[in-house]
């Protein structure tokens, strides 16, 4: 047992000595830094190398070189040597002849001369060996020249030497050239000697350099190389990675390097270009929806625009109809979950071509390449019908919706006369499409024309101009009489008027949206209310129907200045009716409740105005209890040709009798409209039959008018 657990902390030992030999050789060699390092600790070596090389190499070269020279040296003497005992030899030959005494004389100087070099020489080549270890050895016959010059100079003028002596005379010649020679002999080797040892020394060192020279080089190519194929490689691919992540590409691929330093930053970029993408996702996604945003949205519509050669797409802009009710109804978990049902079934009937965005709340923005011969109206009408053609289940709940649509095309259409210019401008007709769409009728699809945007520069001007109309007394009240079916009138309705300098005639329909969106309806709901109770308080025994705009009631303090108008005026508030429209969802504003439950309680009767309009008549009958109710003159209109509308026109009257309340007929044109409106059971009735909106100044005499119609009858 204790074997076994001994051999397995050997094997583990071993194999995690493996695994950090392992580790170790790639964190040397897989790192720049290491393999730099290394290379560098290289390259100081081979140079301390060379240095002490080169050091010690010149200190021998040095004594190498004196050698060498004292070789020479030596050598120059040993020639001087034998060129001066060649002379000696040959004048001392010439003494041994029979000649004058002049001659002799002259030979003798010449011959004493000649003996005295030889003796320089030889003593110069002796104090150059001495104390030196050669094994050149100076000759006796060179330092015992009195032998020989005794016997030469011992010859008479005019006689020869004696034989025997001249045979003598001349071995000892013979004998001091051959030591000479020997003597020449042994330098000149010495000197090669000394030359050989100094040439070997230069080719060693030339030799030594040279290696550690290719040893220096060794580490230096090794860098170089590894900065050529590895580093450079390495950052060229970084450097596009990071130019593609500086110009947006968040798919860019970063590769993983052998380089460890290069690897670390690869790491950071990767993490910075998913930290990135998913940041990118967030600008450019709608979170709601998990659609592309407005500016994902805005951005491919721009990249469409600048690219010449790209196709046309149809740029479409929907909302979905009345979904305001639908978070109100059905709650905002529902209207999420049918936003995203929507978005899916679009996104799954276009394909990948096509891009769906939600630009918020309702709204949806789609850009469909025109690539399959269907026309724009064809497929945008499509996409409103795909909408409406099956409910979307949201958890428990089946909601079935439609779509208002305002589409245009993306390079322009010369059928509309217009030409794209950029984005904001191309979403800004597809936008006043959108809102044709909506007044025409909603769960359908217009396209964009000219007059919209003729129309909505209209809409501009007006909302600019409005201040000044009120400034210069552009704006006018006139009123209309209404009309009980029993007993005689005594009240009528405040209308504004204005008229424009540029425009005439501008209808409330047009300019009342102009105010709220400008601004401008607080002023212009002031100066109505004061103008209308001002010509009230001229009119005794008259009562006046009022219309106040929801934002108006959303106002604090509002009632409070109402009441002060009407005390500033005498007006007692039970001769007032103030109307409300349905058409904003008052109901579920509470600071607007709250101010028409003041107002009714200071004595103010409240009426609901277009009742039959929109989805909340019945809830707001439900929630408020109003005293008055005024059709719209749309359930009128045909009543006295249609028994459809008659129907329904009697189910309202029944209604709105049974709570309680009065009914006003509006848009009563002609006598046919008289008797179906009586017998519903309407209370009183209002339009162009009776009369058009008077004058302020008019509405005197035509109440003293009626007044006398009805004692004459």
């Amino acid at each position: 047992m204790i074997d076994t657990r001994s051999n397995e902390r050997a094997l583990f030992g071993a194999s995690r000595w493996g695994v950090w030999r392992r580790d170790w050789w790639r964190g040397i060699f897989g790192s720049f830094h290491y393999r730099t390092t290394a290379a560098l600790i290289l390259i100081a070596l081979g140079m301390v190398g060379q240095q002490f090389v080169s050091q010690q190499r010149a200190l021998q070269l040095r004594h190498e070189s004196e050698a060498y020279r004292q070789a020479v040296a030596l050598s120059d003497k040993s020639r001087a040597l034998t060129e001066a005992v060649a002379t000696f030899r040959i004048d001392a030959l010439a003494l041994t002849l029979p000649r004058s005494a002049t001659d002799v004389d002259h030979g003798r100087d010449l011959f004493t001369e000649d003996a005295i070099a030889v003796d320089s020489a030889a003593n110069a080549i002796s104090a150059a060996l001495a104390g030196s270890a050669t094994g050149i050895v100076k000759s006796e016959r060179l330092t015992d020249l009195d032998q020989i010059t005794r016997p030469v100079l011992s010859v008479q003028p005019g006689q020869p030497m004696p034989p025997a002596a001249r045979r003598k005379l001349e071995r000892a010649l013979r004998g001091m050239a051959d030591a000479v020679a020997e003597m020449d002999h042994a330098i000149t080797a010495r000197r090669a000697s000394a030359f050989a040892n100094l040439a070997r020394l230069i080719d060693g060192w030339h030799v030594l350099v040279s290696l550690l020279g290719a040893l220096v080089m060794v580490p230096v190519l090794g860098i170089s190389f590894d900065v050529l194929f590895n580093i450079l490689p390495a950052l060229r691919q970084v450097h596009r990675a990071l130019q593609r992540l500086a110009g947006g590409d968040l798919d860019v691929t970063i590769e993983p390097s052998r380089l460890t330093e290069v690897n670390g930053l690869a790491g950071a970029l990767e993490t910075f270009r998913r930290n990135a993408r998913a940041v990118s996702g967030l600008a450019f996604t709608d979170p709601g929806s998990d659609l592309p945003n407005r500016r994902a949205f805005m951005d491919r519509l721009d990249a469409v625009l600048r690219d010449a050669r790209a196709i046309d797409y149809l740029v479409m802009l929907a909302d979905v109809d009345r979904f305001k009710y639908i978070n109100d109804d059905y709650g905002h978990a529902v209207g999420d979950c049918l936003i995203r049902l929507i978005g899916q079934r679009l996104c799954q009937a276009l394909g990948a071509g096509a891009m769906v965005a939600r630009l918020g709340g309702d709204e949806f923005a789609l850009l469909i390449p025109l690539d399959s011969g269907e026309s724009a109206a064809a497929l945008a009408a499509r996409m409103v019908a795909l909408v409406a053609a099956e409910p979307f289940a949201c958890d428990a709940t089946s909601v079935r919706v439609t779509l208002s649509a305002g589409y245009v095309v993306s390079h322009g259409d010369a059928r509309f006369g217009w030409k794209a210019a950029s984005a904001p401008d191309v979403l800004l007709r597809a936008d006043l499409a959108l809102y044709a769409s909506k007044n025409g009728g909603r769960n359908s699809a217009t396209g964009f024309r000219d007059a919209l945007l003729a129309d909505h520069e209209i809409e501009r001007a007006l909302e600019r101009d409005l201040a000044d109309a009120l400034r210069h007394d552009q704006v006018r009240m006139v009123y209309q009489p209404i009309h009980p079916v029993t007993g005689d009138p005594h009240e009528v309705e405040a209308l504004v008027r204005w008229d424009h300098p540029s425009h005439g005639a501008v209808p409330p329909a047009r300019f009342i949206p102009a105010a709220e969106r400008s601004g401008m309806m607080t002023p212009l709901g002031d100066w109505i209310i004061e103008r209308a109770l001002a010509d009230l308080a001229g009119w005794p025994g008259l009562s006046l129907s009022l219309n106040l705009s929801p934002l108006q009631l959303q106002q604090e303090q509002f009632v409070g200045r109402f009441l002060d108008a009407c005390r500033r005026h005498a007006i007692a508030p039970q001769r007032l009716c103030l109307e409300v429209t349905e058409s904003i969802s008052i109901e579920r504003n509470r600071r607007a409740l709250l101010s028409l439950e003041l107002l009714r309680q200071a004595g103010c009767r409240i009426a609901l105005d277009d009742f039959g309009t929109g989805y909340s008549s019945l809830s707001l009958l439900r929630g408020f209890p109003f005293d008055r109710l005024k059709l719209d003159r749309e359930l009128i209109v045909d009543l006295a040709h249609d028994e459809r509308s008659r129907a329904v026109f009697d189910a309202a009257v029944s209604m709105a009798r049974r709570i309680g309340a009065q009914v006003v007929a509006e848009g009563i044109g002609e006598a046919g409209l008289l008797a179906p409106a009586e017998a519903a059971g309407c209370t009183h009735l209002q339009g162009f039959f009776f009369s058009r909106p008077l004058e302020a100044a008019a509405v005197p005499g035509y109440f003293a008018c009626a007044e006398l119609k009805a004692r004459v009858a």
